[in-house]
């Protein structure tokens, strides 16, 4: 790629990888489903006055805005609260296979043995992280990271099926959406999330300020447009750099455990999401040897 294309590619990955660490500090003080209120209400306001109203896709939305925005980050959220941010940034890569099995169904894409290869080692991984001493007690915060990967992969195809929308338009319009669902489900589930509101400390806010900004604007642009302009095969695994910067920055800020087995459980999962990322799928490949 060339060099300007390489620095957002390495600019996603950072801001992605600290994005896991703000989120985790952010729960600290402000309840989950509230913070994901705020994150997705915030972003409403920023990207609204510059899109246009998505006519005869407000349906789709909505259920995206379901899907994407309780079922995805809401869950996610609520489970950072819980879980140290550094398994969470490895299991949450599920995403990737989940997709490509996704994909296999609606889109009819073959997926060649090399990528369910990758598929298997992903799902291993995850297994031996689950089987560490320090997790017994947190499985079902764990199976809720998982869970939060599915959503994630089923708004990929919902997005898909949308066809061309712009990029600001759809988080946009599905941060409105997604917003009073969450907060009318933190107002329910966390009595206490007003008061923490008020009392949260300027580091909450800033950590809050750059999951917002950085995170859902800065980084989601450059990364669409990535997509757009470059080879999808050379831009997607620049993002494998995210959840490296994610753990070594919670045992950095966090001081968070690193046993052998979150090492070995984490590196088959890379290494799995890694095969998946960088295979091409087979009609692709067939097409460049005609």
């Amino acid at each position: 790629m060339p060099l300007k294309a390489v620095l957002m590619a390495l600019s996603v990955a950072v801001i992605w990888g600290v994005n896991m660490l703000t989120v985790k500090g952010a729960v600290s003080e402000i309840p989950p489903l509230m913070l994901t209120a705020i994150r997705f209400g915030s972003v409403a306001i920023l990207l609204l006055p510059f899109t246009k109203m998505p006519s005869g896709r407000f349906g789709r939305l909505a259920i995206l805005s379901i899907v994407f925005g309780t079922g995805h980050f809401g869950v996610l959220f609520f489970a950072l609260s819980i879980l140290d941010a550094g398994p969470v940034a490895i299991i949450v890569l599920l995403g990737v296979p989940f997709s490509s099995m996704l994909a296999t169904y609606f889109f009819n894409d073959r997926l060649g043995w090399k990528r369910l290869s990758g598929m298997t080692l992903a799902f291993v991984g995850v297994m031996i992280m689950f089987w560490d001493p320090t997790m017994t007690d947190l499985q079902l915060p764990l199976l809720l990271v998982v869970f939060a990967a599915f959503m994630w992969a089923v708004a990929n195809v919902m997005i898909k099926k949308l066809g061309n929308i712009d990029t600001f338009q759809l988080n946009g319009w599905m941060a409105l959406m997604a917003a009073p669902q969450l907060l009318i489900l933190s107002l329910f589930l966390e009595p206490a999330a007003v008061e923490a509101v008020f009392n949260a400390s300027w580091v909450a806010w800033a950590n809050t300020s750059f999951t917002v900004v950085m995170s859902s604007i800065v980084a989601y642009g450059f990364w669409y447009h990535l997509l757009k302009t470059q080879d999808v095969n050379v831009v997607v695994p620049w993002s494998l750099l995210a959840p490296v910067i994610s753990v070594a920055g919670s045992f950095i800020v966090f001081n968070e455990p690193i046993s052998t087995l979150k090492i070995i459980g984490g590196l088959t999962v890379l290494a799995g999401v890694g095969v998946i990322m960088l295979r091409k799928p087979p009609q692709q490949q067939e097409q460049g040897m005609d």
